[in-house]
C-alpha cells in the first residue's frame, strides 16, 4: 500500500524475486484488460481520470487471476486494498501490509518522471535513468494516461480520503508494516526484508 509513485510496483517485483512468490498488480492487471472486457469502458475511464476504479468489478478481476495455479503457494498483492469497502468485495487474508510512506512532493517529482516502455511494460524515470537504461529500453517510453499533474491531485486526494481507514484497520490489527520509502529501491527493500524478518 501507499500513495502514488511510492514505489508499489517497483519495491513488489524487487520482494518476488527475493522471496520467490508471485507478484499480482491490480493497477497492471486493470492496464491489461481488453476492449471485449464487459468492464473495460467503465474502468478505463475511471483510470484515466484519476479515479478508483469500481472495486467490485476489480476485485472479480483480481479473484479470477488468483485462481491460477502459480498462486497456490501464495503472492504479493500490489494495489489492493485501497478503501475499506474493498474488504467486502475481497479480503485474502493477509498475513502483513506493507505501507510505503513518501511525500506529496516525492509523489510529484516521480510521477512527473514516470515513463512507461510499451514493450516489457516496465517503469522508467526520465530523470533518474542511466544512459545504458535508455539505450536497453526494448521500446518506446510514454507517459500512463493517469500521470498528469491534474490527475495525480485527484489520486492523492482520493488517498488520503479512502486509504487511511484502512490503513488503520490494519495497523490494529497488527500486520502494518511502515517503511519510509523516500530512498533508492535497494535501500527501501531492504528496511522491507529487514521488517518481514527476513
Amino acid at each position: 500500500m501507499g500513495p502514488p509513485a511510492c514505489g508499489k510496483g517497483t519495491i513488489g517485483e524487487m520482494l518476488s524475486k527475493e522471496l520467490r512468490i508471485p507478484l499480482v498488480s491490480t493497477g497492471q492487471l486493470l492496464r491489461n484488460l481488453t476492449p471485449n472486457s464487459p468492464w473495460y469502458a467503465e474502468m478505463y475511464k475511471a483510470m484515466a481520470s484519476g479515479n478508483l476504479a469500481p472495486n467490485e468489478h476489480v476485485a472479480e478481476v483480481l479473484k479470477q487471476e488468483l485462481k491460477k495455479d502459480k498462486y497456490a503457494s501464495g503472492y504479493i498483492l500490489d494495489g489492493w486494498v485501497r478503501q475499506m469497502s474493498d474488504l467486502q468485495f475481497f479480503n485474502p487474508g493477509f498475513d502483513k501490509v506493507v505501507l510505503l510512506e513518501v511525500s506529496e512532493d516525492t509523489t510529484f517529482k516521480r510521477i512527473s518522471g514516470r515513463r512507461v516502455c510499451d514493450v516489457d511494460g516496465k517503469n522508467y524515470n526520465i530523470y533518474l535513468m542511466t544512459a545504458d537504461e535508455l539505450k536497453n529500453c526494448p521500446g518506446r517510453l510514454t507517459q500512463r494516461a493517469d500521470d498528469h499533474e491534474d490527475i495525480v491531485k485527484t489520486r492523492l486526494e482520493l488517498y488520503r480520503n479512502r486509504t487511511e481507514e484502512a490503513i488503520k484497520y490494519f495497523e490494529r490489527e497488527g500486520i502494518l508494516l511502515r517503511i519510509n520509502a523516500e530512498g533508492p529501491p535497494d535501500e527501501v527493500l531492504q528496511k522491507v526484508l529487514s521488517e518481514l524478518g527476513k
